[in-house]
């Protein structure tokens, strides 16, 4: 039996965003002689459109699916329960305030086991009372958490500034597959679905339609490219909780002109040839962790324009992998958009350098590695005993 045996727990909707991405592909490449990992995931019964649980199968985890009524349904702790004890769990990794919360009730409901609790501040991205209240419980849980990692520089100032102890937090930076992401392996992009000439310059984005990327900054810059650059197209990739920002940013699109060379695709799983028919990746949010989607376009030799975001600024290294421009910046992002598109050789010079700083220094693999060690020593385990993992399935409670 390996020495960690591990629980991630995470809540979210629909199909997830860029910490199931991690959550996924960690526990698929966990070394099994080191770490073997159960995967949970609590699930709104009213999200019907909750995909995780068929990516988690895709992989062949040690996966549940927990389903809540409400905003705190007990029957989640009973199903916790039965999962700590068939695994025989000693180690819960949370993922985001509800799951925190359920670990850290878990834990008090069966004291008597030794069950070390560690979270990832993926970063608290919601705006609004509702999420300034999630943030500042989270905060509280993580207090009382064994140790704690942070996606970025940002997120671990933010966590001491509420009081967490600094010895309580290692900086982990996501990780990614450079051997997925890669041109190499993108016979085709999306050009041709689409309809889009080769000619006609692609900017482009990937990840939540939601009130916190401030997506409005990002139409109104495309709509100062698209003056310049009459044949180019901007494609604006995922979904939201609700259609409601979806429907906001088409009408601002209609009101500026450019409507008709606005693309809203949905949620995609074949990122690669997406990102591969980006000229440029644009980001305009106000509040980020570490973004995935960063990394992913920096892999596909895309240079990014980015507002100076949390994590986002520790991404990309401004005027070498793209741009960094201050928030709400509407021809900041515009000029910088506007400079690659003018200078191919400036586009091919931060595509190139973005690809070779993300193998450097963004390697998934490497990441892992780390966070088995840390896993050990956050046990006290001295030396992690090799042992064979049991096969891989799936169960529902």
């Amino acid at each position: 039996m390996a020495a960690v045996r591990l629980l991630e727990l995470r809540n979210t909707y629909k199909w997830g965003g860029g910490p199931d991405k991690t959550i996924l592909l960690s526990a698929e490449k966990h070394d099994a002689s080191r770490v073997s990992v159960v995967v949970a995931y609590i699930r709104d019964v009213r999200d019907h459109e909750f995909q995780i649980t068929d990516m988690a199968k895709g992989r062949g985890l040690t996966y549940y699916e927990i389903p809540e009524s409400g905003k705190l349904d007990l029957r989640v702790l009973r199903a916790l329960r039965e999962i700590i004890v068939r695994h025989d769990i000693n180690m819960i990794h949370g993922h985001d305030y509800k799951s925190d919360l359920f670990a850290y009730l878990i834990r008090r409901l069966m004291w008597r086991r030794p069950m070390a609790l560690v979270s990832t501040a993926h970063a608290w991205v919601m705006v609004g009372r509702k999420g300034e209240l999630y943030r500042r419980l989270d905060l509280f849980l993580m207090k009382r958490f064994d140790h704690l990692f942070a996606v970025s520089k940002a997120t671990q100032e933010e966590m001491l500034a509420a009081g967490i102890p600094e010895s309580k937090i290692t900086v982990l930076y996501n990780g990614i597959d450079t051997e997925t992401w890669s041109r190499d392996h993108v016979k085709t992009t999306v050009r041709e679905e689409l309809g889009i000439p080769q000619t006609s310059p692609v900017i482009g984005y990937v990840g939540r339609i939601m009130p916190e990327k401030d997506l409005e900054t990002w139409i109104r810059s495309a709509a100062i490219v698209a003056k310049r650059y009459p044949q180019a197209k901007f494609i604006l990739v995922g979904e939201g909780k609700d259609g409601t920002t979806l429907h906001e940013l088409q009408s601002l699109a209609a009101s500026l002109g450019i409507a008709d060379r606005l693309m809203f695709p949905g949620f995609r799983r074949d990122l690669p040839r997406i990102y591969a028919a980006f000229d440029v990746f644009v980001m305009s949010s106000l509040r980020e962790g570490l973004p995935n989607s960063i990394l992913e376009a920096m892999a596909l030799g895309v240079p990014v324009v980015t507002t100076d975001v949390a994590g986002a600024k520790e991404l990309v290294v401004n005027e070498e992998t793209g741009f960094v421009v201050d928030q709400k910046d509407v021809h900041g992002l515009a000029a910088s958009v506007l400079k690659i598109l003018d200078h191919e050789s400036i586009r091919i010079r931060m595509g190139r350098a973005g690809r070779e700083r993300v193998e450097a220094e963004f390697s998934f693999i490497q990441r892992l590695r780390k966070i088995e060690d840390l896993y050990g020593r956050i046990l006290g385990v001295e030396e992690l005993v090799q042992s064979s993992h049991a096969p891989a399935a799936t169960y529902s409670i």
